[in-house]
Parts: structure tokens; sequence; C-alpha cells
């Protein structure tokens, strides 16, 4: 149980250390991401703050939910999916595709996938969620990324 209340800390700081990198850096992910996607060029990077904030709500309340009570594991093991599949998703596929760096992805592949695959083995081997359940959230945890795929690809088409 130990490991999971160390994991319900380090998902949320990894998410701060991931934004430090994301919006810190020269360049940083905005610019970035618009060379990735170019019809989403309008977006501010006020959308980008609103976004992060939200997103770091969700991680944070999750895991504390997962270090404060017994045996509520299942959010954090998402949230952990999630930031796993945006470093999948965004950040690596990113920057295959746009053959440059994308801020975040250190982070993203140094502490989200294992983290992700750390939570995954935990709450496996322990028996802390059941198997069904934690295919399920296996299955979850990506939905938002390949929303936002599919989004911005309605978009692209719309634009040419």
């Amino acid at each position: 149980m130990e490991n999971m209340k160390i994991l319900a800390i380090m998902v949320p700081f990894s998410y701060l250390l991931h934004c430090i990198e994301e919006f810190a850096l020269p360049g940083g992910f905005m610019t970035w991401y618009h060379n990735l996607r170019p019809s989403l060029s309008r977006q501010k990077r006020s959308y980008y703050w609103r976004v992060n904030i939200i997103a770091f709500t969700i991680v944070a309340i999750t895991g504390g939910f997962a270090f404060f009570t017994e045996g509520n594991n299942s959010g954090l093991v998402i949230s952990a999916g999630f930031l796993a599949s945006n470093a999948i998703f965004t950040h690596i596929i990113g920057a295959i595709k746009t053959r440059t760096y994308s801020p975040g992805m250190i982070t993203g592949i140094v502490l989200y996938l294992p983290i992700c695959f750390m939570c995954y083995f935990t709450t496996y081997s322990l028996h802390l969620i059941s198997v069904g359940n934690l295919c399920l959230y296996i299955c979850i945890a990506p939905l938002y990324e390949l929303w936002n795929w599919h989004k911005y690809e309605k978009l692209a088409k719309k634009s040419c």
C-alpha cells in the first residue's frame, strides 16, 4: 500500500515538472504544437494554461484520494494512464511527425510512462484493482487523446 502512496505523490508532481518543461523552455510547447497542428494556431496561451490547470486539478484530486483513502486507486490509475497517453500520442508521435523536439517529451518519457507502468503493475500485483477494471482503465486512459486527434482531423479537413 505504501507504493500507492508514493505513486499518488509522484503523479501530480510529475505533471508539474511536465508543465515546467512545456512552458519554461525557449520556443515552448505552444509554438511547437501549432507547428504540429496548424489549424489550432488561433488558440491563445490562456487556453493552454486553462487546460493544464484543469488537468492538474484532476490529477491532484485523484492522487489525493489514493493517498488519503484506503483502496481508492482507480482514479489514480486512470490519471497515470491519461498522462502516459499524452506522452505517447502528443509528444512522441508529434515529435516523430515534426522531426523536432516536443517540449514535454522528456518528462513524458522519463516520468509519465514509468509511473503509469508502476501504477498498473502495483495495482495488479497487490490485487488492489480487479483485472477486469484494470483492463477497462487501460482502455479509458487514452480516450481524451484520441478524441483530440479525431477533433483535429475534422478541423483540418474543414480548413482545406
